[in-house]
């Protein structure tokens, strides 16, 4: 190979000699430019990766085991050794097949690939050609920190069943490793990969081909815990059991002394008021906290790097994450705004890539997407033109779809709910007097978000890209480029034909979007548009 990578396997090769590791668990660099058959071992560090892969296994899947539990419950109120003999059986199960999972788990490094064989009872043998990787991930959860040592992922932009990563390598001998396959990878034309920042030079030295973009101070990632709160999906899995958690707090508030019924009968209305707002102000603030501290986890230290080619992503306080995406790859970008966003006057920013669909369908990819949290909209402006150079996502001006969104909708929607509301009043007080203001209510509040809807619908064409706005109390604006669309698909019904609207579904590598109810003739206008200028300029969309 040429000088460069002369240069490179000295370096590695000295890093490497400082590596307090046998000979046999990690191949000499020299292994990754010449043809080598021999496969490795890791670490013996690595067994911390299974073990934290099977729990967060079992807590994926506790809720199958609730009925074991329910079953057992009086038997281990009983016999509470029967909960340790339990908690000791799992604890062995784990370290056992965390074990044998490290004794499976090879890996082999050639001049053009790397091979990974893992797997107890599905085994799995990944052969990674390194012109078909697109990122490389250097990660330290904090067990890897304490000793040096780190994991790699590599990323195809392909199946998830087809991704490979190297677990327990000394942190020095993975960023060796990294720099040479990017050596590999530029004297074949493909775009090099940024090697991670060190433990020592963390947030204040990049790599010399890097520029820092954007920073998140510690503010900022609590404007994002307290403006990206999802507690609400935890408050809707427990909805089944609300009765049960009233019931249990009520027991407590008695053992303490305190009788609730009697409390109500004997405080005025103004006092209870006062009660049941403090708690409510209570719990909203432990939601909150809760919030801003997973905020804190996931950004903390957040730094965005650019170099001539992509965009690379370094933040996490327990585990560290780095996520390089590169320019041509990014098929959208999204400014996301909820409600409290628009009242601090914040956006969070999405670029999404080839690979967006696999994240949706796996949370464990999620990573694979590059967010900016909690940023001004002159801080989107900036980075997006970086990708975009000539998007206006900021301040573009939509036009809005036609209100028989309204209509189609009060139909399908409200107005259904509202009857069958109706009539399970009316059915409950058998005849008797029917208290109707709660299905007019009801179809008050159905109408009012139906029109809210409406109005955060928008949309926008020029030359160049393709925008969409949405949303219900918040608002998303995407900027899509029109040389990434794959498929336009044209939809009327017959009642749009008749009142000449139509519908437009734009598809990329990352998703469809979709523009309903707009005029027929705009619309076509706006296909034939598309579909031409892609045709015409073909342009790569990758």
């Amino acid at each position: 190979m040429g000088e460069n990578v002369s240069q490179n396997m000295s370096k590695s090769i000295a890093d490497n000699t400082q590596i307090s590791e046998p000979e046999n668990l990690i191949p000499t660099t020299k292994s990754i430019l010449t043809q080598d058959d021999e496969w490795h071992k890791v670490s013996p560090i690595a067994i911390l990766y299974f073990i934290e892969k099977l729990v967060v296994g079992i807590i994926n899947n506790v809720f199958y085991m609730i009925p074991m539990f329910i079953t057992l419950w009086d038997e281990i109120r009983e016999n509470p050794w029967i909960a340790v003999g339990i908690v000791g059986v799992i604890l062995g199960l784990i370290t056992f097949f965390a074990v044998w999972s490290f004794l499976v788990f090879r890996y082999r490094l050639s001049p053009t690939t790397v091979e990974v064989k893992s797997g107890i009872f599905k085994k799995k043998h990944v052969d990674l050609p390194f012109n078909r990787i697109q990122n490389i991930k250097i990660e330290q959860p904090f067990y890897y920190r304490l000793f040096g040592f780190a994991t790699m992922a590599f990323d195809s932009g392909g199946s998830l069943q087809q991704e490979a990563r190297l677990i327990g390598l000394p942190l020095s001998f993975a960023q060796s490793l990294q720099m040479q396959i990017n050596d590999v990878k530029a004297q074949v034309g493909v775009d090099k990969v940024v090697l991670d920042k060190t433990e020592e030079n963390n947030n204040s030295h990049i790599h010399h081909n890097e520029t820092i973009v954007n920073t998140r101070s510690l503010s900022d990632l609590v404007f994002h815990g307290i403006t990206s709160n999802r507690i609400f999906i935890i408050l809707a899995g427990l909805a089944p059991f609300v009765d049960n958690i009233f019931g249990y707090i009520g027991e407590k508030l008695a053992s303490w002394g305190v009788d609730i019924g009697q409390t109500i009968e004997s405080e005025s209305f103004i006092i209870l008021a006062i009660y049941a707002l403090s708690l409510f102000l209570l719990c909203i603030g432990l939601i909150t906290l809760l919030s801003i501290v997973g905020a804190i986890i996931m950004f903390y230290g957040y730094t965005l790097s650019k170099t001539t080619e992509k965009f690379i992503r370094r933040s996490g306080l327990i585990t560290k994450h780095e996520i390089s995406v590169t320019f041509s790859r990014i098929q959208v970008a999204i400014m996301k705004q909820d409600w409290l966003d628009i009242v601090f006057g914040r956006y969070n920013l999405k670029l999404e890539q080839l690979n967006g669909q696999i994240a949706n369908a796996n949370p464990s990819a999620a990573n694979n997407k590059l967010m900016v949290p909690s940023v001004f909209a002159y801080e989107c402006r900036d980075i997006l033109a970086h990708v975009f150079p000539l998007h206006n996502l900021h301040e573009i001006e939509f036009l809005n779809i036609s209100k028989r969104f309204i209509i189609r909708h009060l139909i399908i929607l409200a107005i259904p709910m509202s009857v069958l509301t109706g009539f399970l009043a009316w059915n409950h007080h058998q005849g008797n007097t029917v208290n109707w203001l709660y299905p007019i209510v009801l179809t008050g509040l159905w109408s009012g978000l139906i029109v809210l809807r409406w109005w955060r619908w928008g949309y926008a064409v020029n030359e160049t890209y393709i925008y969409i706005r949405k949303g219900l109390f918040g608002a998303d604006r995407y900027c899509i480029p029109i040389n990434k669309v794959q498929r336009v698909t044209f939809s009327q019904s017959v009642f749009m034909e008749k009142a000449q609207l139509a519908s437009l579904k734009i598809q990329l590598a990352s998703g469809s979007y979709s523009i309903p109810l707009i005029n027929a003739d705009l619309a076509q206008r706006i296909q034939t548009y598309i579909l031409y200028n892609v045709e015409s300029k073909a342009q790569a969309w990758m």
